[in-house]
């Protein structure tokens, strides 16, 4: 005979959503299986936000599926984006995972102009209590190659903004379009000392008369911008250059 008290403990530790709508109500309560759950405005959608008059929430929104035992969002080019709130932080998303006591927000209203009341969003609160794994250590770059922007995520932070002096920001645009380039091999991409001195200070007459600490002072706010204290995502290698990998 099954434990009465085993089975609720069951059903509450399953991962779910509870749908709030921009008035703070709360829709419902959709429980995670094995399939990805597509939301959008469209009633094709598993979870489908119908009320939006205005029309800010795409057709096909974002997508909230599966990778191995954890749970992912992931941006479907939607008109006004996808936000991951947290710990009472709220961060724009391209394809990030889901932490319990995570809420995926959807834009609800039009962005509203000064003096305006602020944005309203739809919610979609992430539930996993029964989840026992450390969350994901590694961190990986998000490249955007039309506005030259980057983001670093993983781990438990939200997504951070990579803000760097010109010539640590020159590096790792040059690293990671090199990297785009070549169609993102695993391995990441190798760039020698010679290349970079090129890359990074074009205006000289001689780029290799630059000594070679020049470079790894480089590297090293590269990697203080990105919070890579441990050489993962920026290595060096010895007597040739740099290797970035931007994925693990």
């Amino acid at each position: 005979m099954t434990d009465p008290q085993a089975a609720a403990a069951s059903v509450s530790r399953h991962p779910a959503l509870t749908i709030v709508s921009p008035e703070g109500a709360s829709r419902g309560e959709i429980r995670l299986s094995a399939q990805p759950i597509r939301v959008g405005r469209e009633s094709t959608n598993d979870i489908v936000l119908d009320s939006d008059v205005a029309q800010v929430v795409s057709r096909e929104h974002c997508l909230i599926e599966p990778v191995g035992r954890r749970w992912w969002v992931r941006y479907l080019d939607s008109r006004n984006h996808t936000y991951i709130e947290r710990a009472g932080l709220r961060a724009q998303v391209d394809h990030a995972e889901l932490l319990h006591g995570d809420a995926v927000c959807l834009q609800a209203d039009r962005d509203a102009g000064a003096g305006a009341e602020e944005v309203r969003y739809w919610r979609l609160a992430f539930s996993d209590p029964g989840e026992t794994q450390v969350a994901n250590a590694g961190m990986w770059l998000q490249y955007y190659p039309a506005s030259e922007t980057v983001w670093v995520l993983g781990g438990t932070q939200l997504a951070q903004r990579f803000e760097a002096r010109p010539t640590a920001r020159r590096m790792l645009l040059a690293l990671l379009a090199r990297h785009r380039e070549l169609g993102e091999p695993r391995d990441g991409v190798l760039v020698t000392q010679a290349e970079l001195k090129r890359l990074l200070w074009p205006g000289d007459a001689d780029p290799q008369q630059r000594d070679d600490s020049v470079v790894a002072n480089v590297a090293w706010e590269v990697r203080a911008a990105l919070g890579d204290e441990a050489h993962r995502l920026l290595r060096t290698e010895i007597g040739v250059g740099y290797r970035l990998v931007p994925r693990p």
